[in-house]
């Protein structure tokens, strides 16, 4: 998170903004340094006509100890007269000598004077470029922000909306559970009351999504078996994939040490995605090995496993494009590295690395 003038800025809402500050940072301070490069060489020839005049007078009545003098030979055709020479250790103008013309007068200057006056003129310029610089970057900030300030009202109306239509699902959601455990007890075990429990249950795990995305997770750690959430889960999903075969390789004494609730929403989402997108009489495997969790099924794969963790994506018309970015960001708030390899036609492997929540057993 960070503050912009008071206002919290979202992980994504920051990216916008320092890509946007960025964007017109480069764009200015590129227009200014071109500016600057033309006034910088404009400078330069302003010196070296200074020196030059300088020279010119210094020709005709030597005043100051900083120019050198001597005589060379008038070559016609060859020497320009009023020009400034610069060679490697030295820069000298020629000047003509009343009633000579077999001479010329020079001048000269050491390059190290010159550099003197040249690295004068270059900390002048430097030193008005680091307040530009400076200037640039705080209107580049507030040019960045200002232009994306409607995008954030926005998401914030489109947020407090979300949330408003969660709580006004929750209570019929709610009263349906229990109306389904009261029609239980009446009517005895069925499969059509199961059925239904499970359809507002898949109800309420989206809205967990929802919450997970908009609020975040909560950090309460905790050990637990992964054994017996794994196996919780995929019991759960059995009944809402009953074509799916679900199958579970994992040692009964592993324990992990995290947030359970957000690293079972992880679970969740991958599950349900291995079910809903696998094809008929498909399967799904769970495999713990050297603390990596693996997840494969033999679904129809994905077109462009790159983009599966963007918010929003989504390949089919069904679901709401969250669950692997919440997957993902959930992986970063627990410490557990994400990898997805997908071959359409073939199925989705995805793995969970659990090197840093893992507790294995001491016996």
């Amino acid at each position: 998170m960070s503050v912009v003038r008071g206002i919290r800025l979202r992980r994504y809402e920051l990216e916008s903004l320092i890509k946007s500050f960025l964007l017109f940072f480069i764009l200015m301070l590129s227009l200014y340094l071109l500016s600057e490069w033309q006034n910088y060489k404009a400078q330069v020839r302003q010196l070296d006509n200074t020196i030059l005049n300088e020279m010119q007078v210094f020709s005709y009545k030597p005043l100051s100890g900083e120019f050198d003098v001597s005589f060379v030979p008038h070559k016609e055709g060859v020497q320009r007269t009023l020009t400034l020479y610069k060679e490697e250790n030295t820069t000298y103008g020629l000047f003509e000598i009343p009633g000579s013309k077999s001479y010329l007068l020079k001048v000269s200057l050491t390059q190290e004077k010159y550099r003197q006056r040249l690295d004068a003129l270059k900390a002048k310029i430097l030193d008005a470029l680091f307040w530009y610089v400076l200037l640039i970057a705080i209107v580049s900030l507030l040019l960045a922000y200002y232009t994306l300030y409607p995008l954030k009202k926005a998401l914030q109306l489109n947020e407090e909306f979300v949330k408003d239509i969660q709580h006004d699902i929750n209570t019929p959601l709610s009263a349906l559970l229990l109306n389904l455990s009261l029609l239980k007890r009446r009517f005895g075990e069925d499969r059509g009351f199961e059925r239904m429990t499970h359809s507002v249950e898949t109800i309420q795990n989206l809205q967990s999504n929802l919450s997970t995305f908009l609020h975040g997770q909560t950090q309460e750690m905790d050990y637990f078996n992964l054994y017996d959430l794994l196996e919780g889960r995929m019991e759960y999903f059995r009944v809402l994939y009953p074509q799916i075969a679900f199958s579970l390789d994992v040692d009964s004494t592993v324990s992990l040490f995290t947030n359970r609730e957000g690293f079972m929403r992880m679970i969740d989402n991958l599950l349900s995605n291995a079910g809903k997108y696998n094809v008929k009489e498909g399967e799904v495997h769970i495999i713990l090995a050297k603390k990596r969790l693996r997840i494969e099924d033999t679904g129809r794969g994905i077109r462009h496993p790159e983009r599966v963790f963007g918010r929003y994506y989504k390949e089919g018309e069904r679901g709401l494009g969250l669950g692997l970015h919440i997957v993902q960001k959930l992986g970063e708030e627990l410490g557990i590295d994400i990898g997805l390899k997908s071959k359409e036609g073939k199925g989705t492997t995805v793995t969970l690395k659990l090197a840093k929540v893992i507790v294995e057993s001491q016996s």
